[in-house]
């Protein structure tokens, strides 16, 4: 075990003793020092590999704004900085950062006429548009043109905050950093890298968009045309057996007579215009009784709940739904109608087994893969159900039971077959054997594409998608390329709703903050899907196979779910990427000693390396700042030249990574392994993660615990501690006795003897940890403050009490604590300290408080504890739960209360609710000084 004998912990600012000082800031210490100082302390002190690794992360976030490669982010790329970029100007840039502002990276603020404000970096200008990099968090590009702007002008500061540097942890940190971005500035920009791959020119061409479209219209159910030769497989009409017991017959009767109505934006055309009002009525009555006859299933509602509603409302906005449908508000109107998939109004439709059920598997209902399977659990199927269907209003009055009739259904039946029906839904019988004309050389001004009614299906169609699927129709019958057809089934999946590949599709801005993570650390790249730009280069096609059609994930941090299409909907694509996307190969020389080299990667991959562990998963065990990729898992998932590439420079393969860049331009950071050779480092890598699961631990994954040791003085530790939070305060005493007080609550939250803490946690999660006690005969108190109003004190939760102030400590020679506080009118100085009693030679914990108020306050109560069993002893003196003695001294006296479960008084650790007691001291505080001494001894 490490012991640490620390006075200054990082996260507790001590003052010279008995004083009252407010801490310098980071920032204003090191601009004292000066910036040729800490040039020079970065060159001598500075490790680069720490600061490669701090550079990318959520603080201080240095990637969001700068990176290698032309991505015109709002900072310059620190390898093209240029000759006037010396130590000291680096310095200079980090502290001062408005002082000299490089050419072409100020910002601006763009009007539009509409009345928006837009501020960030203008990269493009052009007669007829300007483009900026948008400096909100997400950071977009915005394209705005001419004619929208009202008024561009120059902002004087820099886009970097003065105060960024206060978000790193200590100077250390600033050299780290320091020297990194030295290292990347004298590695100077790199040749670009080769990726080929289809980049889909933004949106697919006209003609494409309309054949993505004949796929959704089921277009080729009926006419021939070369667009069969598609690899994109027509959305097949839904199976119609499935809906029984599941949707609500009156809603299929209604649907039928007037599809376009009573679902805008359906696929399903109304192919009963040659009728009457009348005779659309009676016919869509029969059918709906011929579909009903195709099950056996009754329709019957089932309750809603409010409460599985509420979760599921908030599963629909994370899972991915609202990649694909318009997100809602809180009274469940759509925000996106016009750029979304329509859900219709569900709970007129389904039941509620019906809804879960297609959720579930929706794939039983609808073969052909536009829905996609979410991987959803069976609660979290109900709870998004529970949510669509409206379980947190009151339902309606269900309409009376529908009464199946056969004679209906056999009329039903030939309806079916008359209007042709069975065309799309191949389940129903009879089939019809004949086929419309072809849609090659036909008058596409005639029939479903006019917008006249007859005898053809009527579709709801737009311009563009008129215009779209003449195009198709007007195509020459060529082959489709591979990167055509990957565009297409990119397309018609919706693949690119969350996914880019070159410049087609993305995450649309407007869906960017439904997209989220359960690590921020992780930055963008741990909630936008990745990139599927040369991913046939990237991946392996077995594993892409897997993640295809199998549902294998590696990425528990990313909230949006990898949907599942159906095999045979998508798995062409593992051949077409391959056959695709394209890196120049990498020559790499044979390794002379495979073991050797392996250890050298081992070694490498560890925390006297390039501290690969840090971020990375290994075995399936979290690193200790982030959750990044398992390791064991890379050789699985990863081309062997993808690799290699990747490593020299990660940003320009991906743009959202914080993958460090630790060869930036072929430089090998660390000098001092295989000879700085940075291809040989990359290759000893390689070797060490072809040993996948079985793998040797790196070093720093299994962490030795760290004590923290009280010698002739206190320690403390201020960080997140179980019960308190992160305004937890621990103090232990050179007795080996300690404690914990709440500053978020005003309280003593815990005691405990022997050995003081461990804070390895906090320390290697960067502040995310908890601390862990490492002594013995640990008591804990209730939570909520201690000392309230004794009528109405404040119903304890997780937040901050609305009368209390935490003000802070001072510290005795011994460096011990007097914690400072104020409730209502009344100062508190709270001084706990380590007592010995001579007689017994027992250490115990002694509490001296003192009250200063100006004016008094009457009716003041003071808990002392909470449990189970309390007994007076005597003197002053109560047993708590046989485990604890807390003496009153002076002229205060105790009383206790019996506090019914439920109340604020329950178990501190919020265990099943009993009924407690509570010892209290009452007290009417005088005006001027006063106190209350209380000794602990357990």
């Amino acid at each position: 075990m490490n012991h640490v004998r620390l006075a200054i912990i990082a996260g507790a600012v001590l003052t010279p003793l008995g004083s009252r000082v407010e801490a310098q800031t980071l920032s204003a210490t090191l601009r004292a020092e000066g910036a040729a100082s800490l040039a020079k302390a970065a060159l001598e002190k500075g490790d680069a590999v720490r600061g490669a690794i701090l550079f990318p992360q959520q603080k201080p976030g240095c990637a969001n704004c700068h990176s290698t490669g032309p991505q015109n982010l709002l900072g310059p790329d620190l390898t093209r900085m240029g000759d006037e970029a010396t130590p000291a100007y680096l310095v200079e840039a980090m502290l001062y950062p408005s002082k000299v502002i490089k050419k072409g990276f100020e910002s601006s603020t763009v009007a539009t006429v509409a009345g928006k404000v837009h501020s960030g970096r203008i990269v493009e200008q052009t007669p007829d548009k300007l483009v900026l990099r948008d400096s909100s968090p997400e950071r977009p590009l915005i394209v705005l043109a001419r004619d929208e702007i009202d008024e561009i002008a120059a902002i004087k500061t820099s886009a970097m905050p003065d105060d960024l540097v206060d978000q790193l942890a200590n100077r250390q940190q600033f050299l780290d950093l320091l020297k990194y971005m030295m290292e990347l500035k004298a590695a100077g920009p790199t040749l670009e890298t080769t990726l080929a791959h289809a980049p889909g020119g933004g949106a697919l061409d006209e003609p494409l968009q309309g054949l993505v479209l004949m796929g959704d219209f089921n277009c080729l159910a009926c006419h021939e045309h070369d667009s069969a030769k598609t690899p994109v497989p027509p959305k097949r009409a839904p199976n119609l057996a499935w809906g029984s017991g599941r949707i609500d017959p009156n809603y299929i009767e209604r649907f039928l007579a007037d599809p376009l109505h009573v679902k805008p934006g359906t696929t399903m055309p109304d192919v009963m215009g040659t009728l009457s009002p009348d005779a659309r009525r009676t016919a869509a009555r029969e059918i709906t009784h011929y579909v009903v006859s195709l099950g056996e299933a009754t329709f019957r509602t089932q309750p809603l709940d409010a409460t599985a509603a509420k979760s599921g409302g908030e599963l629909f906005h994370s899972v991915g739904c609202v990649a694909c449908h318009s997100p809602r508000d809180e009274e469940r109107a759509e925000r996106l109608p016009k750029d979304s998939v329509p859900l219709g109004r569900l709970e007129g439709k389904y039941n509620l087994d019906g809804l879960v059920a297609f959720l579930e598997d929706p794939h039983a209902a609808r073969p052909s893969g536009r829905m996609p399977n979410m991987q959803l659990s069976h609660w979290e199927a109900i709870d998004i159900a529970q949510y669509l269907l409206g379980g947190f209003k009151k339902r309606t009055s269900p309409a009376p039971p529908f009464q199946p009739d056969a004679a209906l259904a056999e009329k039903g039946k030939l309806r079916f077959s008359e209007l042709g029906c069975g065309r799309c839904h191949e389940d129903a019988e009879p089939r019809p054997e004949s086929r419309l004309p072809a849609l090659t050389g036909a008058n596409s001004d005639k029939g479903c594409l006019s917008r006249e009614t007859g005898k053809w299906p009527s579709y709801s169609l737009d311009q563009s998608q008129r215009r779209a699927i003449r195009g198709a129709i007007a195509r020459a019958p060529t082959e489709f390329t591979d990167q055509q057809q990957i565009a297409l089934t990119l397309s018609a999946f919706r693949c690119v709703a969350c996914h880019q590949r070159g410049e087609l599709g993305g995450v649309a801005p407007q869906r960017n903050e439904f997209f989220q993570t359960t690590d921020p650390n992780l930055g963008p790249q741990g909630r936008i899907p990745p990139p599927l730009s040369g991913v046939g280069a990237k991946l392996k096609p077995k594993w892409m196979r897997q993640v295809l059609v199998a549902g294998r994930t590696i990425r528990p941090y990313m909230k949006t779910r990898m949907p599942q299409y159906g095999t045979t909907n998508v798995e062409h694509l593992v051949d077409l990427f391959q056959h695709v996307d394209r890196l120049p190969d990498v020559e790499i020389e044979n390794v002379s000693d495979p073991k050797e080299t392996r250890k050298i990667g081992h070694e490498l991959a560890g925390t006297n390396g390039l501290n690969c562990i840090a971020c990375h998963t290994f075995q399936q065990k979290r690193a200790a700042t982030m959750p990044a990729v398992d390791l064991t898992e890379m050789v699985e998932r990863l081309q062997t030249n993808w690799f290699y590439h990747y490593m020299r420079e990660p940003q320009r393969f991906s743009a959202n990574t914080i993958m460090p860049s630790f060869w930036p331009g072929g430089r090998a950071m660390r000098k001092d392994v295989l000879d700085g050779d940075a291809d040989r480092q990359m290759q000893a890598l390689w070797q060490y993660l072809l040993d996948g699961r079985q793998a040797r631990a790196p070093r720093g994954l299994i962490r030795e615990p760290i004590e923290l040791v009280a010698t002739d003085e206190a320690v403390m530790l201020r960080r997140n501690y179980n019960g308190i939070g992160r305004r937890g305060i621990g103090v232990g005493y050179s007795s080996e006795v300690n404690l914990a007080f709440d500053a978020e609550q005003m309280r003593l939250a815990m005691i405990w003897k022997g050995k003081f803490a461990d804070p390895g946690a906090a320390w290697h999660g960067q502040g995310s940890g908890t601390v862990r006690p490492l002594g013995t005969n640990l008591i804990r108190f209730a939570r909520g403050p201690e000392l309230d109003d004794a009528a109405n004190s404040w119903l304890a939760d997780d937040g901050r009490p609305p009368q209390h102030r935490f003000r802070g400590y001072f510290l005795d020679d011994m460096r011990r604590p007097t914690f400072m506080y104020r409730f209502d009118n009344i100062e508190v100085e709270d001084y706990p300290i380590d007592a010995h009693d001579k007689a017994s030679g027992e250490v115990r914990i002694r509490r001296t408080l003192t009250f200063t108020s100006q004016q008094g306050r009457k009716s003041v109560s003071f808990r002392a504890a909470v449990g189970e069993k309390i007994v007076a002893e005597g003197d002053g003196t109560f047993r708590v739960d046989d485990s604890l003695r807390i003496r009153i001294g002076g002229e205060h006296t105790a009383e206790i209360l019996e506090t019914p479960a439920g109340k604020q008084a329950r178990d501190p650790m919020k265990q099943p609710r009993v009924p407690m007691k509570q010892l209290r001291v009452p007290m009417d505080v005088p005006k001027g000084k006063s106190s209350l001494i209380l000794d602990y001894s357990w």
